[in-house]
């Protein structure tokens, strides 16, 4: 296992098995990641609800995703996330008896703002919504919306506004709507959004080792090499 201090030696040491467009294409992805937003989904019923979720985060530069599995556990749909699971850090709670406290409260301790979504029009529309620092957006299960202790919880609600007959989109779509409001505002704002040096670190590495071929069998390599280094 790569040490703390020889991460950066590392990431240099892969970095020669990577295209020169990808690693382009990896530093303009990471300008624009943010952690200042992140999505909590609660009890997804429907795995391709949420992979859809979370490649609408990748596509719009969301790199933290938290999902509750109370009753739903939530595997990956390859084929609707299209690869972008890969690029996002998904963080799971399960096994306990407070599974969406124990996130919600994480967050929370962490200084994010808590913001529901809910088709009640008695809620904050969107376009409306103004970020007041970090945001955790919470989208609710499918059938039945954010629980009562979800609810209980968030500081704050909003809703798309409806025109039609139907009052109330997919998750996914509604995801990706609240997104891309969102993620406008935060990129035109004063607020310093975006990851800070070590966090690009530590994601550059990850994603490095995710798209070279056989980067364990690179890392077992780069340990030795350490090691007779030091050794002499």
């Amino acid at each position: 296992m790569i040490a703390e201090e020889d991460k950066i030696v590392f990431t240099s040491f892969l970095r020669e098995y990577v295209s020169e467009h990808k690693q382009k294409l990896i530093e303009l992805v990471l300008a624009k990641r943010t952690r200042f937003i992140t999505v909590v989904l609660e009890d997804m019923y429907h795995s391709h609800n949420a992979s859809a979720v979370v490649r609408s985060c990748d596509c719009f530069g969301i790199q933290d995703v938290h999902v509750i599995e109370d009753r739903n556990k939530y595997n990956v749909n390859h084929y609707v996330v299209q690869g972008s699971a890969k690029w996002i850090d998904i963080n799971k709670y399960f096994g306990e008896t407070n599974n969406k406290i124990n996130c919600l409260s994480s967050l929370k301790a962490s200084g994010y703002r808590l913001v529901g979504t809910s088709p009640d029009s008695g809620s904050v529309r969107l376009q409306d919504y103004q970020l007041e620092g970090k945001t955790a957006l919470i989208f609710g299960n499918e059938e039945t919306g954010l629980s009562n202790e979800a609810q209980g919880m968030v500081d704050d609600m909003i809703h798309i506004p409806m025109s039609g007959f139907t009052e109330s989109l997919n998750v996914s779509v509604s995801a990706a709507i609240c997104l891309h409001d969102l993620t406008s505002k935060l990129m035109f704002s004063e607020y310093d959004w975006q990851l800070t040096d070590n966090e690009k670190d530590e994601i550059r590495l990850n994603w490095y080792s995710k798209i070279v071929r056989k980067s364990d069998a690179l890392e077992r390599e780069f340990l030795r090499i350490k090691e007779n280094t030091n050794s002499n």
